[in-house]
C-alpha cells in the first residue's frame, strides 16, 4: 500500500507502458536465438525426412517456415526502429510477436500432423523429441503471455499426443502420457516464469524509484556544496591565478626543449620519450599501436632550390600530418626530411591507413619557386608484434623505410621478418666482403664465347666467384648488389681487371679475355686508370681486352660515359654491350657509345618460334648495319646454334658451348680446335 501510494494517478499510465515495453524487450531480444534455432530445426527435420515423404511438400513446408521467420525477422527490424525514434507502441508490437509465434506453432504442428503415419518409429520419436524441445524452449520467450504460451505448447504437443494415442500401441500410449505430463509440466514452468518476471520488473521500478530519490538529495548536496566552493573560489582565485601563471611558464619551457625549432613537432628525444609511454598504454589496454617511419623522397634535390623553398614543404608537409593525424597521435620531425607519428587502431589495416597518408603528402605543394609535387616512402612497425620496446620498433620502421630506400621509390612497406633477415644477411655479406678481398677467398672462372669463324679469335669471359669459409659458394646474384651498395665494387672491379688480365696473359692464341665493368666503376672510380694499370702489370695486349657494360649506363651522364669509354678504346681495348634488348638501349645512344660489340640477351633465343626470330633476325640486321660484331648468350641447343650461324652471328655463349670453366683448365679448353669451325 505503501508504494503503490507513491505512484501519482497521471504516472500509472507511465508505469503500463513501462512494463509493455519491458515485456517486449524481453520478448525481441530472444528472438535472433529462436530464428536460428527455428533455421536449424526445420531444415534438420526437413533433411532426415527426405525419402519417407514427398520432396514437394518438405520444401513447401520448409519454405512457409522460413518465409514465416523473415517476416518475423522484419518484426525484429521494426521494433528497433520503433526503440530508436521512441514510438510508443509496444502492445502493437507485443501482439506482432504473439501472431508470428502462433503462426510458427501452426506450422511445427502442422509438420506432425502430415508425416506422422507415414514415419517410422524412429521419425516420431525424432519429431516428437524436436516437438517437445521447442516447446520447452518458449516458456522464456513467451512467459509474459500466460495463454499464447499455453496455445503454443498445445499446438506442438497436443496432436502428437492425439497421434500417438490412437494407434493402439502400448508404447505409443505411453509417450502419448508422457506428452501430456510434459503439457501439464510446462505451463505450470511457464507461469512460474511469468510470476517471476514480473516480480523482477516490479523490484527494477522500486529501484528507480529509489534512484530518483537518492539523486534529489544528491543533487540539494550538490547545490550547497556548490555555494561553498563558490565561497571558498573567491579566496584563493589570486592563488590560482599565480600558479597558472607558473605552469604556463614552465609548460612553455618544456614545449621549447620538446619541439622541432622549424616545424613545432615533437623532436626526437620527446617522441622516443612519449613512445614509451604509449607503448605501455598500449600493453595495458591490450591495444594496437603503430608507428610510421616518413621521409621525403630525393629531398636533396629539392633542397637545390633553396633553403626557403625546402622550409617551406617541411612546414606544409608538418601542418597535414597535423591535420590528418587522428587525436593522440604523436608527430615527430626526426630531422632533415624525416618524420614520425604514431597511430592507434583497433584493427591492422596499417598499410590502408598509411597510403592514405600518403596519399595527403603527395598534393601538390605551392611553394616561392612555383607549384612542386612530392613522394614518401613510409615505414611501418606495429606492436604488439616482433618488437617488445620502442628501440625495436623505431628499428623496424627503419628497415621496412630502407626497403623501399633501396627501391629508389615511394610507397608504404609493412616491417615483416624477412626484410631483417634480408639486412642482416646483406649486413653479414657486406663484411665478410670487406675481408674476402684481403684472405684471397674470391676466384674467377671463365666461359668460353666461340667464334663462328676463323678469322676472328676466341674470347673468354672473366665470371666472378666467392667461396666463404662459413656459408659456403655465394652467388653473384647476392654479392654484387651488396658490393654495389657499400662501396666495395669499384676495388672488387679493380680486382676483377687485375686477376684477368694475369690469367689472359698466359693463354696461346690470342684469345680475348672480357670483363664486366659496374656503372660505378665508370661513375665513381677511375676505370682508365684500371685498365692502364691492369694491362701494364700484367702485360697483356690492349687488343686482348674486353670490356662489358650493362645497358644501364645509358640511364646515366650519358656524356661522361661516353668520354670514358671513348678514352678506353683509344687503348685498343674493345668495348661491348651486355644484355643488349633488355634495358634503355636505344639507336641514338648506340651511335653515340664508341662500342665494337653487343651481346644479345637469352631471353630473345629462349623461344624460337616465327615472331622470335623475325625479331632476333632484324636486331641482327640492326647491329650489322651499324658495324657491330654480334654475340648470342644462352646458346644451349643444337637448334639454336644452327639457326644463329645461318643469320651470321659472329659469337655465340652457353652451356651447348661450355659451362664456365676453372682457370687451371681453360688453356686445355683452348689447346681443343673450336668446334664451330670442325
Amino acid at each position: 500500500m505503501v508504494r503503490d501510494s507513491l505512484v501519482a494517478p497521471q504516472d500509472v499510465a507511465e508505469v503500463e507502458q513501462q512494463l509493455l515495453y519491458e515485456k517486449a524487450v524481453a520478448m525481441y531480444r530472444q528472438l535472433p536465438n529462436v530464428l536460428i534455432f527455428t533455421f536449424v530445426a526445420a531444415s534438420a527435420l526437413a533433411l532426415y525426412f527426405q525419402g519417407a515423404a514427398s520432396q514437394l511438400s518438405l520444401m513447401l513446408w520448409w519454405g512457409g517456415m522460413q518465409l514465416v521467420s523473415v517476416l518475423r525477422l522484419a518484426s525484429l527490424w521494426w521494433w528497433h526502429q520503433s526503440v530508436r525514434q521512441q514510438r510508443q507502441n509496444h502492445e502493437q508490437m507485443i501482439r506482432l510477436f504473439m501472431v508470428g509465434a502462433l503462426v510458427s506453432g501452426g506450422i511445427w504442428a502442422t509438420f506432425s500432423v502430415a508425416y506422422f503415419y507415414d514415419a517410422s518409429t524412429a521419425q516420431r520419436l525424432v519429431i516428437a523429441l524436436v516437438m517437445a524441445t521447442i516447446a520447452a524452449g518458449s516458456i522464456n520467450v513467451l512467459a509474459l503471455m500466460p495463454w499464447v504460451s499455453r496455445l503454443f505448447i498445445a499446438m506442438l504437443i497436443g496432436p502428437l499426443v492425439i497421434l500417438f494415442s490412437t494407434t493402439g500401441a502400448m508404447d505409443d500410449l505411453v509417450v502419448a502420457g508422457l506428452g501430456m505430463a510434459l503439457f501439464i509440466g510446462l505451463t505450470g514452468f511457464a507461469r512460474v516464469s511469468r510470476d517471476s518476471s514480473l516480480h523482477l520488473f516490479g523490484a527494477a521500478r522500486d529501484k528507480d524509484r529509489t534512484i530518483a530519490n537518492a539523486a534529489s538529495q544528491r543533487d540539494e548536496l550538490a547545490r550547497a556544496k556548490d555555494d561553498l566552493e563558490l565561497r571558498l573560489a573567491e579566496q584563493i582565485e589570486t592563488l590560482q591565478l599565480e600558479i597558472a601563471l607558473k605552469e604556463r611558464y614552465a609548460q612553455e619551457l618544456a614545449r621549447v626543449a620538446s619541439s622541432d625549432a622549424l616545424t613545432g613537432l615533437l623532436n626526437r628525444s620527446s617522441f622516443e620519450r612519449e613512445l614509451r609511454q604509449q607503448i605501455e598504454m598500449a600493453r595495458a589496454n591490450s591495444s594496437c599501436l603503430g608507428v610510421l617511419a616518413i621521409e621525403v623522397l630525393r629531398f636533396d634535390v629539392i633542397e637545390l632550390q633553396g633553403a626557403a623553398v625546402s622550409e617551406q614543404i617541411l612546414l606544409v608537409l608538418a601542418d597535414r600530418l597535423k591535420s590528418e593525424m587522428p587525436s593522440g597521435s604523436l608527430i615527430a620531425r626526426w630531422g632533415g626530411s624525416e618524420f614520425a607519428v604514431t597511430m592507434s587502431m583497433q584493427g591492422r589495416k596499417w598499410v590502408h591507413e598509411a597510403a592514405l597518408l600518403r596519399g595527403v603528402l603527395q598534393q601538390p605543394i605551392e611553394t616561392g619557386a612555383g607549384v612542386m609535387r612530392i613522394d614518401v616512402m613510409i615505414g611501418i612497425s606495429a606492436f604488439p608484434g616482433e618488437a617488445r620496446d620502442a628501440e625495436q620498433l623505431l628499428y623496424q620502421t627503419s628497415v621496412a623505410r630502407h626497403s623501399l630506400r633501396q627501391q629508389g621509390t615511394g610507397g608504404v612497406k609493412l616491417f615483416d621478418l624477412a626484410l631483417d633477415v634480408g639486412i642482416q644477411q646483406r649486413q653479414r655479406l657486406r663484411r665478410s666482403l670487406h675481408s674476402a678481398l684481403e684472405a684471397d677467398e674470391l676466384s674467377l672462372v671463365f666461359q668460353p664465347i666461340e667464334p663462328c669463324g676463323s678469322s676472328i679469335p676466341r674470347k673468354m669471359e672473366a665470371l666472378l666467384r666467392w667461396d666463404e669459409p662459413e656459408l659456403g659458394a655465394i652467388s653473384p646474384l647476392l654479392f654484387i648488389p651488396v658490393a654495389e651498395e657499400s662501396g666495395l665494387i669499384v676495388p672488387l672491379g679493380r680486382w676483377v681487371l687485375a686477376s684477368a688480365c694475369k690469367t689472359a696473359v698466359q693463354w696461346l692464341g690470342g684469345t680475348v679475355v672480357s670483363v664486366n665493368v659496374s656503372i660505378h666503376q665508370i661513375l665513381g672510380g677511375d676505370l682508365l686508370a684500371d685498365v692502364n694499370a691492369a694491362l701494364a702489370v700484367s702485360g697483356l695486349a690492349p687488343e686482348r681486352l674486353e670490356i662489358e657494360i650493362t645497358e644501364s649506363v645509358f640511364s646515366h651522364d650519358i656524356d661522361l660515359v661516353c668520354s670514358v669509354l671513348e678514352q678506353i678504346r683509344a687503348l685498343g681495348v674493345s668495348l661491348a654491350i651486355d644484355d643488349f634488348g633488355t634495358g634503355y638501349s636505344s639507336l641514338a645512344y648506340l651511335r653515340r657509345l664508341p662500342v665494337n660489340i653487343i651481346k644479345i640477351d637469352r631471353s630473345f633465343i629462349a623461344d624460337l618460334d616465327h615472331d622470335a626470330r623475325k625479331l632476333l633476325l632484324a636486331i641482327v640486321g640492326m647491329a650489322r648495319g651499324l658495324g657491330f660484331r654480334i654475340v648470342v648468350e644462352g646458346v644451349e641447343t643444337e637448334q639454336q646454334r644452327n639457326l644463329l650461324v645461318a643469320m651470321g652471328v659472329d659469337y655465340l655463349q652457353g652451356y651447348l658451348i661450355s659451362r664456365p670453366i676453372a682457370a687451371r683448365h681453360v688453356a686445355g679448353w683452348l689447346s681443343v680446335p673450336n668446334s664451330l669451325n670442325v
